[in-house]
């Protein structure tokens, strides 16, 4: 008799921690389904807020009398102008610190056309100016994704004509949520712009998405490190 009471309560026990694990691991899976529906939604969010920002038209001088375009339809670099670039957002977001930078086959980094701080633009499309910058750190290899140069110097072939590409606008701006996103359109003969990628800044080799001035302030640092002369230091008599 007391043996199989003894049974009795073991079987119980048994039976409480298996319903116990079962009611656990229910709440883990309920749990655990919350957080991804909550993930999903918040995607969703940010998919349908995320902004598009695209050139729209040629530019012009901001200064009357001044052609920004020479007379073979090329970008005069060395204007003293700043040029006036119309700017659309096509997404469902507001675009902020929206930077831009407009750059040539001219070597020399502060011929290049560049504007920052710029923002915030949502439905109402926005006048930017840019100017040569005072200093500019990025060169036209330097690549914001990762993949698409800020302007592209390889040799001109059938696919990739030299007159598809006289310049190249990268464009990256802040959405609501702190995310960057970036849009770069290749400037041709024919002043007309070619969507090259638009999207979010995705993480190269483990980094933290920079945008263009992030870039641009980085650079200048570790020049301002390489160029530093080195510590002066007292040496005993």
């Amino acid at each position: 008799m007391l043996a199989s009471l003894n049974a009795n309560k073991r079987q119980i026990k048994a039976s409480e921690k298996q319903l116990k694990e079962q009611i656990e691991a229910s709440e883990a899976q309920i749990y655990k389904q919350i957080e991804e529906n909550r993930r999903l939604a918040t995607e969703e969010r940010q998919h349908q807020s995320r902004p598009i920002i695209v050139p729209v038209g040629q530019f012009f001088a901001t200064e009357l009398g001044r052609n920004i375009h020479l007379a073979d339809g090329l970008v005069n670099w060395n204007t003293q102008s700043m040029i006036s670039l119309e700017l659309h957002n096509m997404g469902g977001g507001a675009a902020l610190n929206v930077h831009c930078v407009l750059y040539g086959p001219e070597s020399i980094h502060t011929y290049q056309f560049v504007s920052w701080n710029d923002g915030p633009i949502d439905k109402n499309p926005v006048t930017v100016n840019c100017g040569h910058p005072q200093e500019l750190f990025l060169n036209p290899d330097d690549s914001i994704d990762g993949i698409h140069p800020l302007y592209d110097t390889s040799l001109p072939s059938p696919s990739n004509p030299i007159e598809y590409r006289i310049a190249c606008l990268t464009i990256t701006c802040h959405d609501l949520f702190g995310n960057k996103h970036i849009s770069v359109f290749n400037y041709t003969l024919e002043h007309r712009w070619l969507p090259v990628v638009i999207g979010k800044i995705p993480v190269v080799k483990g980094k933290i998405p920079l945008d263009l001035k992030e870039l641009n302030d980085q650079k200048k640092q570790q020049g301002t490190k390489l160029s530093a002369p080195p510590p002066i230091t007292l040496s005993g008599n």
